[in-house]
């Protein structure tokens, strides 16, 4: 029976726990956000850029400030402006894993042959970074920086899940984006 509770209790907390999705923000703690409710998006596009990616980040960037009661507006009207940048490498990280081998004792004196064999492996995986800036317009510092990264998937994905999954990390992102107090 307890194995019954147990075994898909740990399978959903091991799902649940394999979120590589990091979030980090920084802002200027003077700046004071009320009121600032118009934005641009500006963003050009260098040579090499995925500019499917780039396109999906400005649409997913829009819905996102839009339903939080922002106003795209034109550059020259905006109270912020947002920028980003994107950055992919590949990189490897070193694991080592313990194994027992042999009989320990199992907590019964000192046992016959036991002992642990330590395995060392490369995992490579391809880590995406993508930083939004809002910029105040006047001095043209930055008042906010968001920073998400996240283990990108090797496997292909149709355009409608890569979209999807570009929304869910700017609407993870953005929900670190100051409130207007009221």
């Amino acid at each position: 029976m307890i194995k019954k509770i147990l075994i898909p209790l740990m399978i959903l907390l091991t799902l649940v726990g394999c979120s590589t999705i990091s979030v980090n923000v920084d802002y200027d703690t003077d700046y004071n956000f009320n009121g600032k409710t118009k934005y641009a998006i500006v963003h050009s596009d260098r040579a090499g850029d995925n500019t499917l990616t780039n396109d999906r980040i400005i649409e997913a960037l829009t819905q996102v400030l839009n339903a939080k009661s922002y106003k795209k507006v034109k550059k020259e009207e905006a109270d912020l402006i947002f920028v980003f940048h994107v950055n992919v490498q590949d990189k490897t990280e070193l694991r080592t894993d313990y194994q027992m081998v042999g009989y320990g004792g199992y907590g019964f004196g000192r046992g016959f042959g036991g002992g642990v064999i330590e395995t060392t492996s490369a995992y490579n995986y391809t880590e995406g970074t993508l930083v939004v800036d809002a910029l105040n317009p006047k001095t043209k510092k930055i008042v906010w920086r968001g920073i998400v990264k996240d283990e990108l998937s090797s496997s292909s994905s149709t355009p409608e899940e890569k979209t999807a999954y570009i929304h869910k990390i700017i609407t993870k992102l953005m929900e670190k984006f100051p409130k207007e107090e009221k």
